[in-house]
C-alpha cells in the first residue's frame, strides 16, 4: 500500500515538475510581451511628448536637439528623420525604465504578478473541472485539457506540447493541484530573482518599437528641402504636402555656378520666377515643379513666404558647419539676413509651442 502511494507522489512530482519547465518559457515570453505593451502604454499616458500626433512629437524633437545643441544629432535628424524619430523614443524609453527607481523591475514585476495569478486560477478551475467528471478514467489528460484551454489568452502552451504527460498514473487530482501550486511558486522567484538584473535587450519587441508605431504616419521627404510630409497615414491619397518648409541650404542646395547656399524656402520659391535643375541638363521654374517627373508632381507646396524662426536660429547658429557640411557659402544670394541673427534660441522654441 505504502509502495503505489510513493510511486503515486513521484508520478505527480514529475508530473509538475515537466509541466513547469514548459510554462517557465512561456510565461518568461508573455511577461516580456505584457510590459513591453504595459511601458508603451504608460509612457504614452504620462509624457507630454508622446500624449499628441506626430507633429507634437517632431516638436518635442526640435526642442531637444535645439536644447542639445549638436551639430551631429542636426544632421542624423536632417538626413533620416525616421530614424531620428526612432532613436529618440528609444533614449526616452531606456531612461525612463532604467533610472533609478527600476522601474523596469517594477513593471516586470507586476507582470508576472498578473500572469501567475492567471496560470494559478486555471490550475484549480481545471481540478475542480475532473473532479465534477467521476466518470472519466482520463483524469489527466481531461486535467490538461482544461488547462490549456484556460491559458489560450495568458500564454503560449501548445496542449499537444504535454502529450508525454498525458498518461501519468495520476489519480489525486487535489494532491497534483498542491504539488503544482508549489511547483509555480518556485518558478515565480526564480523568474523574480532573474528580473532584478534585466536591461532591455531581453524583450523580443521593444517598448520603443511599440510605442514609435502610434506616430508612424508617411516619411516622404521634400524633393526640396527635405522636410517630412506631416500626413498621418503611410500610403494617403492625394498629394504629400507640410505646413512649413525649411530653407533649402538645409540640404546643401546652392544657386548655379557658385558655391553659395540657398537660405530660401520652396514655399517661397514656388512663387517666384527662380529655375531649378532636374538631372544634369534640364531647367524648370519652381512654379512648374511638378513638370519635373515623379518625385516633384506628388507634391502639394503652396506658396508661403513664412518661415519658422528656429531654422532661421539654427542657420545663424550653426552657419559653420553647415558652410564645412556642404562645402558653400552664405554669401551673395545666400547671405543670411541681419533679422535672422537676431533671432534668440528662447523665441525659437517658443514659435515652436504655439
Amino acid at each position: 500500500c505504502f509502495q503505489i502511494s510513493c510511486q503515486g507522489a513521484t508520478s505527480i512530482t514529475t508530473f509538475a515538475v515537466f509541466l513547469c519547465d514548459k510554462i517557465e518559457p512561456a510565461l518568461h515570453r508573455a511577461v516580456y510581451e505584457r510590459t513591453a505593451k504595459a511601458i508603451a502604454e504608460d509612457m504614452q499616458g504620462k509624457f507630454p511628448d508622446f500624449q499628441g500626433n506626430r507633429a507634437n512629437l517632431e516638436v518635442s524633437i526640435l526642442r531637444y536637439l535645439a536644447e542639445q545643441e549638436n551639430f551631429e544629432y542636426f544632421k542624423d535628424y536632417l538626413n533620416c528623420p525616421k530614424q531620428l524619430f526612432q532613436s529618440y523614443t528609444e533614449t526616452r524609453v531606456r531612461s525612463y525604465c532604467l533610472d533609478g527607481n527600476r522601474r523596469l523591475e517594477k513593471f516586470l514585476d507586476s507582470s508576472l504578478n498578473l500572469l501567475y495569478g492567471n496560470i494559478l486560477k486555471a490550475v484549480s478551475l481545471s481540478t475542480k473541472i475532473v473532479n465534477d467528471r467521476k466518470d472519466r478514467e482520463d483524469k489527466v489528460s481531461l486535467w490538461l485539457d482544461e488547462f490549456c484551454r484556460e491559458l489560450t489568452e495568458v500564454i503560449n502552451l501548445p496542449r499537444s506540447d504535454l502529450k508525454g504527460i498525458e498518461h501519468q498514473e495520476v489519480t489525486d487530482i487535489e494532491f497534483l493541484s498542491s504539488v503544482m501550486a508549489e511547483a509555480l511558486d518556485d518558478l515565480k522567484n526564480r523568474l523574480r530573482k532573474e528580473f532584478a538584473d534585466a536591461d532591455m535587450s531581453s524583450f523580443a519587441r521593444q517598448p520603443h518599437t511599440i510605442l514609435a508605431e502610434h506616430f508612424s504616419g508617411c516619411w516622404e521627404q521634400c524633393p526640396f528641402c527635405g522636410a517630412v510630409c506631416t500626413n498621418t497615414m503611410r500610403n494617403h491619397d492625394g498629394d504629400h504636402q507640410l505646413v512649413f518648409h525649411r530653407p533649402r541650404a538645409l540640404v546643401g542646395t546652392k544657386w548655379h555656378e557658385t558655391d553659395h547656399l540657398v537660405i530660401d524656402i520652396c514655399s517661397s520659391l514656388v512663387s517666384s520666377d527662380s529655375l531649378f535643375r532636374v538631372g544634369d541638363s534640364e531647367w524648370i521654374q519652381y512654379k512648374r515643379y511638378r513638370d519635373a517627373g515623379p518625385r516633384f508632381s506628388t507634391w502639394n507646396i503652396l506658396p508661403d513666404p513664412s518661415m519658422q524662426a528656429y531654422w532661421k536660429w539654427f542657420v545663424s547658429h550653426f552657419r559653420t558647419q553647415l558652410e564645412a557640411l556642404y562645402n558653400g557659402k552664405f554669401q551673395g544670394k545666400g547671405e543670411i539676413p541681419k533679422a535672422w541673427q537676431r533671432v534668440t534660441k528662447q523665441e525659437a522654441l517658443s514659435e515652436l509651442d504655439k
